[in-house]
């Protein structure tokens, strides 16, 4: 049950960063247009920091400033995803995973609490799930590479909002297309551990 939560999860993050990437791409576009649910779905805290690297709003903290139940789904389908890995791993890295786990959920009441911080447990979470990758709970290293550049890029770059370098908004982009990836090839590992589960229990069945 875990596994299918955790592959919803980590597919639905995918996809809610793709969404909100074309979105602003429309945007850019068709900038005379005003389509609510563009303008909705491509609202998330990284889309609008990437706005601000790229000089297409104006820098200010109240852009980023506010709760967003949007931002606060995103963190808490990455616990998910966090709970589903832990699972997969046989419960390997335990003291990890909990770092991970509660980074995010001290990352969510913070941010309800200052309305502006908090958010970036997402990318120092998300350098520590891809760090663990390389080990022996799962031994994949496009999944680890992949990972840790994506929330490195992410974090330097939400570090650095107001900045204005172009190099920045560049690793920022690279770091955000990245990320879209990753969070696919997770959903691919815990795909193909849930078969292999199946696999084995189906074996264990028949010889029994």
């Amino acid at each position: 049950m875990l596994r299918r939560i955790g592959i919803l999860a980590s597919f639905a993050l995918g996809l809610i960063f793709i969404s909100a990437l074309i979105c602003l791409i429309i945007q850019r576009i068709w900038p005379l247009v005003d389509i609510k649910v563009v303008s909705l779905i491509s609202n998330n805290w990284l889309i609008t920091i990437l706005k601000i690297h790229a000089n297409i709003v104006p820098y200010g903290q109240d852009l980023l400033f506010g709760i967003d139940l949007y931002d606060i789904i995103i963190l808490a389908l990455f616990i998910l995803v966090c709970f589903s890995l832990f699972k997969i791993s046989n419960y390997q890295n335990k003291i990890w995973f909990i770092i991970s786990i509660s980074l995010l959920i001290l990352g969510i009441i913070i941010f309800i609490v200052t309305k502006l911080a908090g958010r970036s447990a997402f990318m120092v979470s998300g350098i520590i799930i891809s760090s663990l990758m390389f080990t022996r709970g799962f031994r994949n290293i496009k999944a680890g590479f992949i990972g840790s550049i994506a929330n490195i890029h992410l974090l330097v770059g939400d570090f650095t909002v107001g900045s204005h370098l172009r190099i920045i908004s560049l690793l920022f982009v690279i770091g955000y297309i990245l990320l879209i990836t990753w969070f696919f090839l997770i959903s691919n590992i815990i795909i193909k551990t849930e078969k292999i589960s199946r696999t084995i229990d189906s074996t264990f069945i028949s010889s029994s």
